[in-house]
């Protein structure tokens, strides 16, 4: 089973305290089926949350 992450284009972003641009947003978790799992906090500007080609999938885990 996979999932994907969905950030609703019509939310409010708030500052990222990492990176500290406005980009942080609530994403659903989505499961293949369009099943929502869950939620999570995902800023797109930084770096730590880019996709990581040699991984395959995700960005390297919180640490």
């Amino acid at each position: 089973m996979s999932t994907r992450l969905q950030i609703d284009p019509e939310s409010a972003a708030l500052p990222c305290e990492h990176c500290g641009h406005p980009t942080l947003h609530v994403a659903r978790l989505v499961a293949d089926n369009g099943t929502a799992i869950g939620q999570t906090m995902v800023c797109t500007a930084c770096p730590r949350h880019r996709a990581d080609p040699r991984a395959g999938v995700g960005g390297p885990a919180d640490g």
